[in-house]
């Protein structure tokens, strides 16, 4: 009943504008593809075991970038070098203090997105009532408000302007009962996101990496599927994508947690409480 009724709603739209980005990405040939799938399979496999290592190189690189143009306003005395080091040192230090909270605020993201989009859902299917008959019709207001954005989504990076423009129109045709349903429900969703990040790392980790691993995997693998069928791919709904994403997304993350240990997570705070003691011999 519910599927039904997503045919024709906001959220089936959202779903079917997603789905028309994922496959008219700019892939020309086969070697991105390639990489993609790659990278998706080897973040569903072992996402959460390299994801803290590539994010302390990044960070590093970005303070050693960082650290002259910065730290040299400061010390204008000390040579490039220095200053390149102390910047990757600082690097190191922001990311040791603050992996958790990294991890947090990430996990944070990804769950205020997905408690927005099942609120919409909820919307569209009859459960949540917060639209009205005088919803659909737009004030003066509203088309001023509407142009106001245009002119701000034109000032967004070329890369992410279509993201931009999308997102903006999506909550552009928002009543205020939904806008405010969608932003509570987002706020919800990042709370409890930013807690299960800090409380359990390793966990969160493995749903973030098998999450952009499977989408990797999908938007990597259909052109090589196409490829080795030798015929362009028919259309698939929508709610099939979602299916589908969220059914490789849970074979990641019960994958990652199967190799690693239950304990992994709180191993990460005290580890040296857990090693077994060795008695000093005499």
């Amino acid at each position: 009943m519910i599927s039904l009724q997503l045919q024709s709603s906001a959220a089936a739209e959202t779903l079917e504008s997603l789905t028309r980005g994922f496959q008219t990405l700019p892939i020309l040939s086969l070697t991105p593809a390639v990489m993609l799938l790659l990278a998706g399979l080897l973040l569903l496999i072992a996402g959460r075991h390299f994801l803290r290592g590539v994010l302390v190189v990044t960070i590093i690189a970005i303070g050693a970038v960082l650290g002259a143009p910065v730290i040299g306003m400061f010390a204008p005395q000390l040579g490039p070098a220095v200053l390149t080091l102390l910047g990757g040192l600082a690097g190191l230090m922001l990311v040791a203090a603050t992996w958790r909270l990294m991890l947090g605020c990430a996990t944070g993201f990804v769950a205020a997105f997905m408690c927005a989009f099942v609120a919409l859902i909820s919307i569209d299917a009859g459960f949540v009532d917060a639209r009205s008959s005088s919803d659909s019709t737009a004030s003066a207001r509203d088309i001023e408000e509407r142009a106001a954005h245009d002119s701000l989504v034109e000032r967004a990076p070329s890369a992410i302007r279509p993201l931009v423009s999308w997102a903006d129109t999506r909550w552009q045709l928002e009543s205020p009962q939904v806008r405010t349903f969608l932003t509570a429900s987002a706020a919800g969703g990042a709370l409890v996101g930013l807690v299960l990040g800090t409380w359990l790392p390793l966990s969160c980790a493995a749903a973030l990496t098998s999450m952009l691993g499977a989408l990797f995997t999908l938007v990597g693998g259909m052109p090589l599927l196409e490829r080795a069928l030798q015929r362009e791919s028919q259309p698939i709904s929508p709610i099939a994508w979602l299916l589908l994403w969220s059914a490789i997304s849970l074979a990641g993350w019960l994958l990652q947690s199967w190799r690693g240990t239950p304990d992994d997570d709180s191993l990460t705070t005290d580890e040296t409480n857990k090693a077994p003691h060795t008695p000093a011999r005499k």
